[in-house]
């Protein structure tokens, strides 16, 4: 019996390696329901990690025979006095510091072993008496990836350099890593193939592929970046890549030298550029979008900065032979102000002017006409300029041109609103109802398309533009799939205009949500002279301009409290109430869904008793108060306030019978 307890005490007094599945709800640290009467063991995970790893106290079999295998795996208390062993007893050993590197460093609240325990390829473990001096120090995860500008030296640029180099082999597989060298072998590059890791990612291209080479002074300098053209990525998408790579890179630089450091820049390079793949690719498609357009449409966009090069070059070839003969009036300055004779430079476009020096620059003309041979317009700059605001055109509208408008034009004498149909180019002369007053006006039609909206000059005399009546304007509208044009009839203001092309009857579409006249004055050549003889007297600013407030802001003699101008659907034209509109028209008379303020002359959609959205003002009078408000507020003594002096004015004074029998 005593050899049975004894044992029964050394096996009890041995810990056992439970073979028996945790409960995983007991295991981390949640409350279990089912209690005792859970089928799974109630062990902590850190706890079982400790059953496992202690080591048992080696007796004197254990010390003549080290490498003895334990049986069943059981494993004794760990030493007492082994300072490596005791933080795991109480703490897991943090897997982010094991795989590789812990952002929480040293405020992890997990175990950051100082060595690694050897890894054997036998699944069961072996005694090793001392494990922590029969191993050498293992370095902590994770190369060098920074240091302070002050500390750096040429080895310490070298390693940087070549812990770049050997992460990059690491991180990439085979199939998506190219290595080529320079015929000369000084210069190596690296071609990887960079995936998307969105998992909503929305085009079908999910990959780029990048070359990057890595200079002998890397770190002190950044990185060559290439994006190469032998793939399915369109050249203009890859440019906009490669452009917005190279800023991101030149101001991460710049920022790690005022903080006085240098940092390895690739790896932070690849997780900049999977999180903004997407918008680099919606921003590149946009580009490649508006190239095509432009190509299908025949035009071509020609930046600012291509024109003025090709300006001063041709400048500075002038100055050279004016020089030899001795003529010191040419000089890139006085080049860019001859052109203003003939042609002024407008977002990218080379818009042609008409003058008397057109003759003089025809030379300088024909240098850049390689540079603007589809932007040119043929009608110079004048008279009074008609612009759609809000100008939105569907995908396949490549152009808009007026064929015919309707103006509302305004007598410079008496102020007398008028109907005037214009033809493209063809003069008009009307005569006006009340004064008798000659009006001439004349229409020169632009072409409309997604880069301009102004839809042409009028030359006016005697008149002042008022209005567009949109409705009663024709359109013809050119498709970008066919190249064929159609007409366009009933184009109301702030309501897209939807149609389909009659020829390959794909969905056009128009929307303009006002319009706004601007009188451009002629221009002044050195000398101080007009173009032509201009007679000012003659000439009224428009009307309606957007900003300043509308004839006696908006009001009429109907409404003298409404600053607002209503456009009634029926008709397409403005008025500024019911009223007047019926005065002015004979049909019935539609609800007015836009109006436009009295104060700034913004159009907008219909709203009542709210302000203006551009200037805030409001265009009609307040709500009526109780009080009398001198005369200005309520005059119903039973509506008005009891607070208020003029609800009991004059109750008390003495009234005749007689007055009393008129009033019944």
């Amino acid at each position: 019996m005593m050899e049975n307890g004894e044992g029964e005490k050394t096996a009890a007094s041995e810990p056992v390696l439970h073979t028996q599945p945790l409960c995983r709800f007991f295991s981390q640290g949640r409350h279990c329901n089912f209690g005792k009467r859970c089928k799974f063991l109630h062990i902590r995970d850190d706890a079982r990690a400790y059953e496992r790893k202690t080591i048992r106290t080696p007796s004197q079999s254990d010390v003549t025979s080290p490498n003895l295998e334990v049986p069943g795996g059981d494993m004794g208390p760990p030493p007492p006095n082994n300072p490596r062993v005791a933080p795991a007893a109480g703490r897991r050993p943090c897997r982010y510091f094991i795989s590789g590197h812990c952002t929480m460093e040293d405020r992890c609240r997990f175990w950051h072993p100082p060595q690694f325990p050897p890894v054997d390829d036998h699944p069961v473990p072996r005694i090793n008496p001392r494990p922590a001096l029969s191993m050498p120090p293992v370095p902590r995860p994770g190369t060098l990836q920074e240091v302070k500008l002050r500390d750096l030296t040429e080895d310490v640029a070298k390693q940087l350099r070549d812990t770049e180099i050997k992460q990059l082999k690491k991180r990439f597989p085979k199939d998506q890593l190219i290595i080529q060298e320079r015929d000369d072998g000084k210069v190596t590059y690296y071609r990887v193939t960079v995936e998307a890791t969105d998992p909503d990612w929305p085009f079908d291209l999910k990959q780029v592929d990048i070359m990057v080479s890595f200079p002998d002074s890397y770190p002190l300098e950044i990185f060559t970046l290439d994006i190469p053209l032998d793939q399915e990525l369109p050249p203009v998408m890859a440019r906009h890549v490669q452009q917005v790579s190279l800023e991101w890179l030149q101001a991460k630089h710049a920022t790690n030298q005022l903080l006085g450091k240098l940092e390895l820049l690739f790896r932070p390079f690849l997780r900049w550029l999977d999180r903004s793949l997407e918008r680099l690719f919606t921003e590149g498609a946009r580009q490649l979008k508006k190239d095509i357009d432009l190509e299908k449409a025949g035009l071509q966009f020609i930046s600012y900065q291509e024109l003025q090069a090709a300006v001063c070059e041709k400048s500075g070839n002038d100055q050279s032979s004016d020089a030899a003969a001795g003529d010191e009036d040419v000089c890139d300055e006085g080049k860019l102000e001859n052109t203003e004779d003939k042609g002024t430079i407008e977002g990218g476009k080379l818009v042609q002017q008409e003058g008397p020096g057109q003759q003089e620059h025809e030379e300088e003309e024909e240098a850049a006409c390689h540079l603007v041979e589809n932007i040119k317009i043929s009608d110079p700059r004048r008279g009074t300029e008609v612009k759609l605001l809000g100008l939105r055109l569907g995908e396949n509208t490549a152009t808009v041109a007026a064929q015919q408008i309707t103006v509302c034009l305004q007598c410079n004498r008496c102020k007398v609103t008028a109907d005037l149909t214009l033809t493209g180019r063809a003069p008009c002369s009307a005569q006006c109802e009340k004064c008798s007053a000659s009006i001439n006006a004349a229409f020169r039609p632009c072409l409309l398309h997604h880069y301009c909206d102004v839809l042409g000059y009028l030359d006016l005399h005697n008149a002042a533009p008022a209005d567009l009546v949109l409705q009663d304007c024709d359109f013809i509208v050119g498709c970008l799939s066919c190249s064929q044009e159609g007409p366009v009839l009933n184009v109301s203001y702030g309501q897209t205009k939807e149609f389909n092309c009659e020829h390959c009857h794909n969905k056009l579409s128009i929307l303009a949500e006002s319009t706004r006249f601007q009188y451009i004055p002629p221009r002044v050549n050195k000398t101080g002279q007009s173009a032509g003889t201009v007679n000012y007297k003659m000439i009224r600013d428009p009307a309606v301009q957007k900003g300043k407030p509308l004839p006696e802001k908006g009001a009429c003699k109907h409404y003298k409290q409404s600053h607002r101008w209503l456009r009634f659907p029926c008709c397409g034209r403005a008025y500024p109430c019911d009223v007047c509109h019926d005065v002015d028209q004979d049909h019935p008379m539609e609800l007015a869904t836009r109006m436009i303020c009295g104060h700034c002359a913004k159009e907008q959609p219909y709203s009542n008793g709210k302000p203006c959205v551009s200037c805030g003002s409001m265009m009609t009078r307040g709500a009526r108060t109780s009080h009398w408000e001198g005369g200005l507020g309520c005059r119903n003594k039973t509506k008005m306030s009891r607070n208020d002096r003029q609800k009991y004015a004059s109750t008390n004074k003495t009234v005749s019978r007689k007055a009393l029998a008129e009033k019944k």
